[in-house]
């Protein structure tokens, strides 16, 4: 009964990578498809490149084809490095895209510090080995 249910589990986790893998494949479909597309809001933005947010509005389309290249690195490499990375474009694209308070910035400003924070003492110290420790006292 438990090697029934071992087997089960494991050829679930292994249809569970498959799927990844297939969405990992549709996104990245979906960002051939942007960024052959971006040449649209790049004409646009030369035709009104001294309006006020013509910039920015060809930046939006720009950082929704790196949040989405982001996004398919963690599909096909689930790691809490790629993670963090995600989360500082998606963060880093609200603050810079988007019209935002002073009290938003400040709060966009202080989420990378700590994602950051969290990825210089955090996860190195989590990643490295016990050699590596005791090299360093």
């Amino acid at each position: 009964m438990k090697e029934t249910i071992t087997k089960l589990t494991k050829k679930l986790e292994n249809l569970s990578e498959i799927l990844e893998h297939i969405m990992a494949l549709i996104v990245l479909i979906a960002i051939a498809v942007a960024v052959f597309s971006l040449w649209e809001p790049f004409r646009v933005f030369l035709d009104n490149r001294f309006q006020n947010h013509a910039f920015l509005t060809f930046m939006a389309a720009v950082f929704d084809i790196v949040i989405g290249i982001e996004f398919f690195k963690l599909l096909c490499k689930p790691q809490k490095e790629t993670m963090l990375e995600v989360l500082m474009f998606v963060i880093a694209r609200h603050m810079i895209i988007e019209d935002t308070s002073a009290l938003e910035n400040l709060l966009s400003i202080v989420a990378i510090s700590i994602l950051i924070v969290v990825e210089q003492y955090f996860l190195k110290k989590i990643g490295r080995s016990d050699g590596e420790k005791k090299e360093e006292t």
